[in-house]
């Protein structure tokens, strides 16, 4: 390696960097050329799918030297969360992990529901019965983020509400984890996760299940369930300022244009913020009574090309790096026309995941479905190089994502 050239993490690139070389064979990936200047963050947001850290020439590339050296990505951590980030590292598999997911996810469903019944009848909720249902979710997740997250994915209820609960609590986690808050703050996200949006259930029924769009009256009615969920949570005994705050603020945008209050930037709390970004990713992967749901993978370029106008850039960048190009739930076809489920991922090697398998080259479904790892599995079943060559809109070949239920 060149003495002009320093390592770079992914994670901390920047505009008008050159990179000469990656962390793998230039061939193990989709580039033509072998040495290119980042243009814009799109290629950044494509390196990080394919690379844990790349070779910058510093003579080659328009930025300061001293400035590449001192980037990290501890340190965009310690910037956005204001805390010494804790660096999580998975210590099972997804396979060992869903297991055990599985019966922690069950709870955390009952949880859901209990919830949702007390909400209805006026009861006040008991922060214990919600933590005991939050923290194995919350231990799971620290173990390994894919086992629940692929859980999450499969929407069992066609229930928004009930789903979006259990989503947004579980991603909340997830989403911490990365930024590497500890344990506490992760509890925190998964209570507020739950229950940020309980608000709703004070809405009327008509207005929850109108299938056209609102009019001015019933957007200002719609609006009301952020003060709903403030004081319902704020009744909840021993609950934590933070979790009130996300409920307060989850519909905040970064550029002011959010509600109920329209801050911006960092007038929005971190919790606020990982909020409103779950909560917009769960709802545009859902189908809902006025819209049906885009692939996990188009709602990620959606957020992307949301940052810095609805979502602080930063945090978008954060929420990538956690979810990849191609998320847990994304519905695939191989180069050999196969048709898969991603359910989990290898960290450094995003673009090359677990696949569950459900159809064949015919698009016919398997008898039964099984997984290959596409970091072990080369070549496809026409005996060319294995890859990923697009994705596919829920519904497609009558594809039906609860059926994938492990």
């Amino acid at each position: 390696m060149s003495l002009k050239q320093i390592k770079v993490r992914t994670a901390d690139l920047r505009q008008g960097m050159y990179i000469a070389q990656l962390d793998r064979p230039w061939l193990e990936t989709s580039y033509e050329v072998q040495g290119f200047l980042i243009k814009s963050q799109e290629d950044i947001q494509n390196l990080m799918q394919h690379t844990e850290y790349v070779f910058v020439d510093t003579e080659l590339s328009k930025e300061d030297e001293t400035n590449l050296q001192n980037l990290t990505d501890y340190e965009k951590k310690k910037n956005l969360t204001n805390v010494q980030p804790e660096e999580y590292e998975d210590i099972t598999d997804f396979n060992e992990e869903v297991e055990t997911a599985q019966k922690k996810y069950t709870a955390l469903s009952n949880t859901t529901e209990n919830v949702m019944a007390d909400i209805a009848n006026n009861k006040k909720l008991n922060l214990l019965n919600i933590t005991e249902a939050v923290n194995p979710m919350v231990e799971s997740v620290i173990r390994n983020p894919e086992a629940f997250s692929w859980l999450a994915r499969m929407k069992l209820k066609d229930d928004y509400a009930y789903n979006h609960s259990v989503s947004s609590a579980i991603l909340a986690v997830a989403f911490g984890r990365i930024l590497g808050l500890p344990k506490k703050d992760l509890l925190s996200l998964g209570t507020g996760g739950l229950l940020f949006d309980v608000g709703k259930l004070k809405l009327p029924d008509k207005l929850i299940n109108n299938p056209n769009r609102y009019n001015a009256t019933e957007i200002k009615l719609a609006k009301k369930h952020v003060d709903y969920g403030v004081e319902i949570v704020q009744s909840i005994k021993g609950i934590t300022e933070d979790v009130i705050q996300m409920v307060a603020t989850h519909h905040e945008r970064h550029n002011g244009g959010g509600y109920p209050a329209g801050l911006k930037g960092d007038e929005i709390p971190l919790f606020g913020k990982i909020a409103g970004t779950i909560d917009c990713y769960d709802a545009l992967t859902s189908d809902r009574v006025f819209v049906s749901a885009i692939s996990p993978h188009d709602a990620i370029r959606k957020l992307y090309d949301w940052s810095d106008i609805d979502f602080q850039a930063e945090l978008v960048e954060q929420f990538i790096q956690l979810l990849g190009i191609y998320p847990v739930g994304t519905i695939i076809e191989l180069s050999d026309s196969r048709v898969g489920v991603v359910v989990a991922h290898h960290r450094a090697v995003r673009l090359r995941p677990k696949i569950m398998l459900i159809l064949d080259e015919e698009k016919k479904p398997y008898a039964k479905y099984y997984m290959i790892d596409m970091y072990y599995t080369e070549q496809g079943e026409d005996g060319k190089p294995l890859s990923i060559v697009k994705c596919i809109e829920p519904g497609l070949y009558g594809i039906d994502p609860k059926e994938f239920y492990l």
